[in-house]
């Protein structure tokens, strides 16, 4: 009887605890004009930012369904930051992109200063200075450059585009660089630090792991180097 007792008020105990964490995880539904502050929130229409949410550690999640907007007045010093944020290695990379914590997701239109955040976009962003973001798939035009982690889709950056893991288009006025990637890079110089397959048009090109074909005034792969066209 202790037994089945003991039992009992432990079920009990448990549907509390999840009853509780449910409802503390309960999301907000707003529309149609938000603050993207605004944690563990749903925003259907214009949701507002002007500030990264990652400089106040909050990665309860805010999901914006339409537009969302960032005028962040320090955007213009993101160059000047000391090193680049992407990824260093596999497993850095593995764990950001694996882990649940994310600040925003954005299913629609982002139009920013600058996108510096551990942000998902699903459509197309447009950045004034630099872009920064866990994923974006879709479209990314920055007016200096794309730093990514994992893009799939459209890249274009005035100066150049950095993306651990890409598939897609990559254009930029002075260089790409990625670890991996599938699909088209075009600019003054491309490089494919790790594995590679499509096409590199640049003035030079370089890769490793590559399968395709390199047309440039140099290029440079595990097989060969090579003057306008290479394979």
């Amino acid at each position: 009887m202790k037994q089945f007792i003991l039992i009992f008020l432990a079920t009990l105990m448990s549907f509390q605890t999840q009853a509780q964490v449910q409802q503390e995880e309960k999301r907000k539904f707003i529309t149609p004009i938000w603050l993207s502050h605004s944690s563990n929130t749903d925003i259907l229409g214009l949701s507002l930012g002007f500030y990264p949410k990652a400089w106040v550690k909050d990665f309860k999640n805010t999901r914006t369904f339409g537009l969302r907007t960032e005028i962040f007045v320090f955007s213009p010093l993101y160059f000047l930051a000391p090193r680049s944020p992407l990824s260093r290695t596999d497993e850095q990379y593995d764990l950001l992109i694996n882990n649940k914590e994310v600040s925003e997701q954005i299913y629609g239109i982002n139009i920013s200063t600058g996108t510096f955040d551990i942000i998902d976009s699903y459509g197309i962003s447009i950045t004034g200075i630099i872009h920064y973001s866990r994923k974006n798939n879709g479209i990314s035009i920055a007016g200096l450059g794309n730093v990514i982690e994992r893009a799939n889709g459209l890249i274009i950056g005035t100066a150049g585009n950095e993306v651990y893991k890409g598939n897609g288009l990559m254009i930029a006025g002075m260089g790409n660089e990625v670890k991996h990637f599938n699909g088209i890079q075009i600019g003054g110089t491309n490089d494919i630090i790790a594995y590679g397959r499509g096409i590199q048009i640049g003035i030079y090109n370089k890769a490793k792991n590559f399968k395709g074909l390199q047309i440039g005034l140099w290029n440079e792969n595990d097989k060969r180097s090579f003057p306008i066209i290479n394979w």
